[in-house]
């Protein structure tokens, strides 16, 4: 788990930077290998992080570095906008291990929430590489815009795969895990009055934004499920990818679901309420999800996560 606390190191490296001549900032990446101290200092100035996995031995990580990071347009802009994360693929097997990564370079865009964004695999050119990033920024500070009102995070309907109309299966037989849907009915092609005389298909919200637990946990990213694929499970409807990550969750159903039942940790801890977390404010701490309620609450979270933990199960 990385703590985010607000620490003195954080501003010297701050500090540092600064003390810089301008012309040796321009031509190369400050490159951090301070895993922790560099996920704070995202998490502190809300900017992502750009972690890149090499080793001495690898040529095309040593060429990247020489004519991509090199030029002053990317140089600048990784500096400016990135907190930039080196880390060696030798001494960090289980991290790549962990975050699936097979081959490097690798390269890694990460909210200050810790959820991956981007992955690229292999030699980058500046003309390949600055515009993905400048792509990764645009998106993440779109994502950060208040959406309308009128926007919901889950639409009223939702496509199915072709062939495979979606639609509640009230007669399944009831099991001991709660299952409320994991079938696809039968639609017949029906006259078009008798389709208009038809009453739409509502779907129960789902809990976490309708996120597929296993995927988010697996690959750090946001990845949507769909009631086409769905369980109840603590009295909360949960959407997943596919059969495969549904089944996977049935199996191992305390693997994936979030700690507390999806409560903020930090106001269960310092108040006793149980008030709901966010998925947007998760982190994985001892191969689990943790919730807070916001941003505040989560810095508080991964500042401390195992005296948070701790105090939960002392309760």
């Amino acid at each position: 788990m990385i703590a985010r606390t607000r620490t003195p190191a954080a501003v010297l490296v701050l500090l540092a930077l600064c003390s810089l001549p301008a012309s040796s900032i321009a031509d190369h990446v400050n490159w951090s290998t301070d895993v922790e101290s560099s996920l704070r200092s995202a998490n502190e100035s809300g900017r992502l992080v750009l972690m890149k996995f090499t080793a001495g031995w690898c040529g095309p990580c040593k060429k990247m570095e020489k004519e991509t990071f090199s030029q002053p347009e990317v140089a600048a802009l990784v500096n400016q906008e990135f907190v930039p994360v080196l880390l060696d693929a030798d001494k960090n097997q289980a991290l790549m291990k962990h975050l699936k990564i097979t081959g490097i370079p690798a390269l890694l865009v990460v909210s200050p929430e810790m959820v991956i964004l981007n992955r690229m695999t292999g030699f980058q050119t500046k003309e390949q590489l600055f515009p993905k990033l400048q792509g990764d920024l645009s998106k993440f500070a779109s994502s950060r815009q208040p959406a309308p009102v009128a926007t919901a995070s889950i639409p009223n309907t939702v496509q199915p795969q072709p062939g495979q109309p979606v639609a509640r299966d009230a007669g399944s037989t009831p099991d001991p895990f709660g299952t409320v849907s994991m079938t696809q009915a039968a639609s017949p092609q029906l006259p078009l009055e008798q389709q208009q005389q038809r009453s739409p298909v509502v779907h129960e919200l789902p809990a976490f934004e309708g996120f597929c637990l296993p995927s988010v946990q697996e690959s750090r990213s946001l990845v949507s499920g769909t009631p086409q694929f769905k369980l109840k499970y603590h009295g909360k409807t949960l959407y997943f990818q596919n059969a495969a990550q549904a089944e996977k969750f049935k199996a191992n159903p305390e693997l994936y679901f979030p700690m507390n039942d999806g409560t903020c940790t930090v106001t269960l801890v310092e108040t006793g309420e149980a008030v709901e977390g966010k998925l947007e404010y998760a982190a994985m701490f001892r191969g689990r999800l943790w919730f807070a309620s916001t941003q505040e609450n989560m810095q508080k979270f991964v500042g401390s996560p195992a005296a948070y933990a701790n105090a939960l199960e002392a309760r």
